[in-house]
């Protein structure tokens, strides 16, 4: 029936595999059932039972996956430890091959950033054959948010060859994520452009959040990658019409900001930036060195070459000036936090560069026509 409805669905044929799949899905779940009856089961009698009966499910459904369990406060920004360490496993299981299935059932809590790094993570799956899937979570505000992201739509799509671009969701929508690997210069100003009415009820130029993107993207076109433009940017925007409220998570799997200034070749043009300023600053830790990043004192105390640090200063400038507020960075081993004031080590490492802000009606914007 599953398989009819689909056919006489307009798009039947992209709609297809996915209506197949939930079918294969509900046989593979009333064959489940049905063995517990017939050995006498019932009904679980505890959580801890129900669990592994759960467990034993997705194993018939899915077989040969490994299994993750994400946090159940899926956040960079409020449980960065929890999310940090199950991340770091998914990448574990990609570098092996393996395939894997994210367990999202668990789930209370989740932010934006939590988003775009299914998304990017899913993907990077995908384009290089590697099973991936998600069961999805029970908390009905979390599923509502992660479908509104349009991530069960692409992960229940067949294998796609990697793009340079990938959109989830139009910009209208409550939650927008898009992925290119070039400056989208144009492309930020017709963002700019929507989600400004959610803030002020009508267009406004905010210069701070367009020039913090944009020079996110050049960072990563040159920084994150030995080749120019080798890795994708990932950018999730989150609207949030009744506190008129709107995060920005911006995320590139490139070496991060450390691991970029360490490994430089001799014949790049920052190489040796890192020797001379671990000779300036011989007892400063990476969060240490990011805050001086970020205050700027590193690029004056450096040569005037460019470099990543010195757009990470422009940026934190933006944020005292109020053209942007909430800024939160985290890079390899170091993360820092305006809203507390906070810089420090992190206990795993994020390989690549994670910078999440936002805007309110508080935002310093000006007039969307001069």
């Amino acid at each position: 029936m599953a398989v009819k409805r689909a056919k006489r669905h307009k798009n039947w044929k992209r709609l297809y595999p996915r209506f197949r799949r939930l079918v294969r899905i509900k046989k593979a779940e009333k064959r489940w059932r049905s063995e517990h009856r017939k050995k006498g089961n019932g009904q679980p009698k505890n959580a801890s039972e129900e669990e592994a009966r759960f467990v034993e499910y997705l194993k018939k459904v899915f077989p040969g996956y490994q299994h993750e369990i994400a946090p159940k406060n899926f956040s960079l920004i409020n449980n960065e430890t929890s999310t940090l360490s199950f991340l770091n496993r998914i990448k574990e299981h990609y570098d092996h091959g393996e395939k894997t299935l994210v367990r999202l059932d668990k789930v209370k809590e989740m932010t934006t950033d939590a988003i775009v790094v299914l998304l990017s993570n899913m993907k990077k799956f995908q384009a290089s054959d590697i099973g991936f899937e998600g069961t999805k979570p029970t908390d009905d505000k979390i599923k509502i948010k992660l479908e509104n992201s349009g991530f069960f739509d692409h992960l229940y799509r067949k294998k796609e060859a990697e793009k340079d671009q990938y959109t989830f969701r139009e910009i209208d929508n409550h939650i927008y994520t898009h992925s290119q690997k070039t400056v989208a210069a144009a492309e930020m100003d017709n963002l700019m452009k929507q989600v400004s009415r959610t803030v002020w009820g009508q267009p406004r130029r905010c210069q701070g959040a367009q020039k913090t993107l944009v020079e996110l993207m050049h960072n990563t076109y040159d920084h994150a990658d030995k080749t120019k433009g080798g890795k994708h940017w990932w950018l999730s925007v989150e609207q949030d019409k009744f506190t008129h409220e709107v995060t920005f998570s911006f995320i590139d799997f490139g070496v991060g900001i450390f691991r970029s200034l360490k490994n430089k070749a001799p014949d790049e043009p920052l190489y040796g930036l890192w020797d001379s300023i671990k000779s300036k600053f011989p007892k400063h830790n990476e969060a240490e060195i990011l805050r001086l990043i970020m205050e700027g004192q590193i690029v004056r105390s450096q040569s005037r070459k460019y470099y990543r640090g010195k757009g990470l200063s422009k940026i934190y400038t933006l944020c005292k000036e109020n053209k942007i507020s909430s800024l939160s960075i985290i890079s390899n081993y170091s993360s820092m936090n305006t809203d507390r004031d906070d810089f420090h080590l992190l206990d795993n490492e994020f390989m690549g560069t994670f910078i999440s802000f936002k805007i309110n009606q508080n935002t310093v914007s000006l007039s969307w026509t001069i």
